[in-house]
């Protein structure tokens, strides 16, 4: 599985693509904070996924992410990354699904957010 995704942009617009991020992230159902350059996204029930792992819907499967900065010259990197959520969510194959899925997901929504904002940049 992917514990990692990263996003090239241009570092003049970096405000710009974590404020998308962080937006397209809300609307798809996060809890989405901001500390320090970082945004932290959580989705779903804590308690409910380490009680019940891959019985839990997934839709209220815990979940929480990380999007941080990193500036190197004229380019910046948001970096998406899971964020503590590795203990609440069991499950064994069904869960490890889910995971990803829900991985592939929320950097597909990211990724969407930061084209339609006009500032993801090729590398």
């Amino acid at each position: 599985m992917d514990h990692t995704t990263e996003f090239a942009v241009h570092t003049g617009d970096r405000c710009t693509a974590m404020e998308a991020a962080g937006a397209a992230l809300q609307r798809a159902g996060h809890h989405v904070e901001s500390t320090g350059g970082t945004l932290t996204a959580t989705t779903g029930n804590r308690v409910l996924t380490i009680l019940l792992g891959a019985l839990v819907h997934p839709s209220r499967e815990f979940r929480r992410y990380e999007l941080s900065t990193t500036v190197t010259g004229t380019s910046t990197t948001i970096t998406l990354r899971h964020s503590g959520h590795g203990t609440a969510v069991s499950g064994g194959e069904i869960g490890a699904k889910r995971r990803h899925d829900a991985w592939r997901s929320t950097a597909a929504v990211i990724e969407r957010a930061l084209r339609q904002a006009g500032v993801l940049s090729a590398r």
